[in-house]
């Protein structure tokens, strides 16, 4: 099992797995081809990265991240604008789905007058075998690490107030509860997240010990040396 940066050959499962752990989701709800390509353009641009941990070339899991939510949907309407357009153009007959579509892109600007972070966990879907591992943590601890590396000191997430395993998820990782927000119709909580290393003692902090034990150091003994050269 290995940990490795979200690219475009992941896309493909990222999305299978978005859609079935956020199948009351609305992006879910524009189906696999259209998913795919909103992950492909994800993983290629320079606002947004992530992580996939995979086994013997299968999925167990993935987190996407921005930098920038607003940046983010301006490179992606430049790079798949017009694919993302020719697969909606057959879902969007409805106007509650067309008046979602609209929500979905004004978000950013109604997201910003929240005053929060600019960067934003934007997904993270375990697979249903894999839960209750660890992964999870695993995967946004992960991410605070890129997070600092790129000068970014603080992290929001969405979550559905009703999905309370999401919550949970989020509040063990050391985000805390900064507002609400409707979205689609439902009231969505706003969490906050620094993306320092988590401090001697905390939850944060036992969970990374599970996650990764420090190697313990033998202690020097000559009778044991001996008996290795032996």
């Amino acid at each position: 099992m290995q940990t490795v940066p979200l690219t475009t050959k992941h896309a493909h499962q990222v999305a299978a797995l978005h859609i079935q752990g956020i199948n009351r989701g609305f992006i879910s709800s524009l189906g696999m081809n259209f998913v795919t390509s909103l992950y492909e353009a994800i993983a290629q641009s320079s606002c947004s990265f992530g992580f996939a941990v995979e086994e013997r070339g299968r999925l167990l899991g993935y987190v996407a991240f921005t930098n920038n939510l607003n940046k983010l949907y301006k490179s992606v309407v430049v790079r798949k604008g017009w694919r993302f357009a020719l697969l909606l153009a057959g879902k969007l007959f409805s106007f509650s789905k067309l008046k979602r579509v609209l929500e979905t892109l004004l978000y950013p600007a109604r997201i910003k007058k929240k005053s929060t972070p600019a960067a934003e966990l934007l997904s993270i879907v375990i697979g249903s075998e894999s839960r209750g591992t660890g992964l999870a943590t695993q995967l946004v601890r992960r991410s605070f690490e890129h997070c600092r590396a790129l000068g970014l000191d603080k992290v929001r997430v969405l979550v559905a107030a009703e999905n309370a395993p999401a919550n949970k998820l989020y509040q063990k990782c050391g985000f805390t509860l900064a507002g609400q927000i409707e979205n689609h119709g439902v009231a969505s909580n706003i969490y906050e997240a620094s993306t320092a290393e988590p401090a001697a003692g905390t939850i944060v902090e036992e969970v990374a010990l599970r996650l990764h034990p420090p190697v313990k150091k033998e202690s020097y003994s000559p009778k044991r040396q001996l008996n290795r050269v032996a």
